[in-house]
């Protein structure tokens, strides 16, 4: 630069320290401010993160919203440092802390998805917040369960971890492995540790061994190895297959279009999965019924929280059908009516005139073959209703709910595989009162994943290369990073 441009002076760090990037995140800031602030309804995600490598540990919060054309936002509040010992109190008053700095309403905050952490709990219920807990995270606790509730399954993970930990301390052991894999037309690849306290983790060793069985086979007929016999090879095929479907749920809740409105019906297939009798060993069969307990006893809350109960409800393509009993699908329905009388009073109140129904036509099931394996459960519970009948507003409140509620509940199905909130986009002069809730309830997403995967920046931020950098500087940098691409880097 000095010959390119003798006159030039490169800024030093502490400009962009002290500077520039305070600079680019007080602009970002008051944009996300006024993107957040003038949105009547969001739901939250937040988690704590700490690295004691570096010394830090934050806590951030996600704000999560859709808009009046039914898009799908979201915005990174914070990251904040935490500077004393995670209490409940103290993190809910952090949490009380952020949503004053973003000028957001009491009235505004929907629902907060956190971890089942005793803290979390607590921090909610301090900000005088609603939460409920991440659904990714209570899986694992079910999984844990079922893994952890017989000797069998605890044997086969033993030895299939020192079988791999073999491998891995030894050069010589790999570079035979990998002439083995050669000879026999097997993939070239390595196995795969697993991490004991994440399950997904196991499945992907447990993957690895049963497509390098021919291989490890060939390998023990010359070196010593640990051996897994038939039967057990046998049951972690199964063990495989019963994990399998939760881990196709545990992907889908966490992608960030995914509404809480899965979570009943995931949790309907994912019984019948578990219901399901088959040709499998007595450790298989105790593990799916101790998963199934499990299942039932960490979701029980789940038909009792009107949050989760109506997002299903104004979920197009679940309705009242996932519902496993006549008393849910009422108390539902008229939970819905309650919601839905309360914006119909205010509205007409307020002297405002209701939006005629458009004419557009129904959006009919898509007939064509399921994608998924989890979901192929979900057609054997869906009834299309092919009835239609005519919408107007009507003078009383309680017909013109009852109308559009029934209207809505009778009309066709949405195919799983379609987008709810294009429909909802489509269909909101149709259903007015309905397209306003669901804004609200269907803002939730299923887990509190998009605020742990701030983490993973934040964790290439706050480096061991980056010992000097403050925390303060780090939570503007984690802001920036997530948030700047949202403005198209405008600032």
């Amino acid at each position: 630069m000095a010959k390119a441009e003798p006159r030039y002076k490169i800024p030093s760090s502490k400009y962009f320290a002290t500077t520039l990037i305070p600079e680019i995140h007080t602009s970002i800031k008051n944009k996300v401010r006024g993107m957040v602030s003038s949105q009547t309804s969001m739901s939250f995600t937040s988690d704590a993160w700490s690295d004691p490598s570096v010394g830090v540990a934050l806590l951030s919060l996600t704000a999560h919203w859709i808009t009046v054309d039914f898009q799908r936002k979201q915005a990174i509040l914070a990251a904040s440092p935490l500077e004393e010992s995670h209490t409940g109190d103290y993190l809910g008053g952090m949490l009380i802390q952020i949503l004053g700095e973003y000028n957001i309403e009491k009235s505004a905050v929907h629902v907060l998805l956190r971890d089942s952490g005793a803290n979390m709990i607590k921090a909610a219920r301090v900000a005088d917040i609603d939460s409920i807990g991440c659904f990714a995270h209570t899986l694992q606790l079910v999984i844990n369960d079922g893994i952890m509730s017989q000797r069998a399954v605890k044997d086969i993970l033993a030895i299939s971890r020192s079988i791999v930990v073999k491998f891995q301390h030894s050069i010589l052991a790999q570079q035979r492995l990998s002439d083995l894999q050669e000879s026999l037309g097997a993939p070239n690849k390595k196995l795969v540790q697993d991490v004991q306290t994440r399950w997904n983790a196991t499945l992907a060793m447990l993957r690895s061994l049963v497509e390098q069985k021919q291989v490890l086979g060939a390998y023990g007929t010359e070196h010593e190895l640990p051996n897994l016999n038939a039967n057990q090879w046998t049951l972690i095929s199964n063990i495989i297959d019963t994990l399998a479907p939760f881990e196709e749920a545990t992907k889908e809740v966490s992608d960030s279009q995914t509404s809480i409105s899965v979570v009943l019906p995931m949790l309907s297939m994912l019984r019948r999965l578990l219901n399901r009798q088959h040709t499998m060993s007595e450790g298989i069969q105790t593990m799916r019924k101790d998963m199934l307990t499990s299942l039932n006893k960490h979701f029980a809350y789940t038909k009792d929280n009107r949050k989760i109960v109506l997002a299903t409800l104004l979920d197009p393509r679940f309705k009242n059908l996932v519902f496993e009993d006549a008393e849910l699908a009422a108390n539902a329905k008229e939970w819905l009516k309650e919601e839905c009388i309360i914006i119909v009073s205010t509205e007409r109140s307020k002297a405002r005139v209701v939006e005629p129904p458009s004419k557009k036509p129904r959006v009919e099931m898509d007939q064509g073959p399921s994608t998924s394996r989890l979901w192929d459960l979900f057609s054997d519970v869906v009834n299309e209703t092919a009835q239609q009948t005519d919408f107007s507003t009507l003078s009383n409140v309680d017909d013109t709910v009852d109308a559009m509620i029934g209207l809505y509940l009778s009309s066709a199905v949405l195919s799983r595989t379609e987008n709810p909130y294009v429909w909802w986009n489509d269909n909101k002069s149709r259903f007015p009162y309905l397209a306003t809730l669901a804004r609200t309830y269907l803002s939730a997403p299923a887990s509190s994943v998009p605020s742990e995967q701030i983490f993973s920046g934040a964790g290439q931020i706050f480096s061991d290369r980056r010992g000097s950098l403050k925390a303060k500087t780090g939570e503007m940098l984690v802001l920036l990073k997530y948030n700047l691409p949202q403005f198209s880097f405008n600032y």
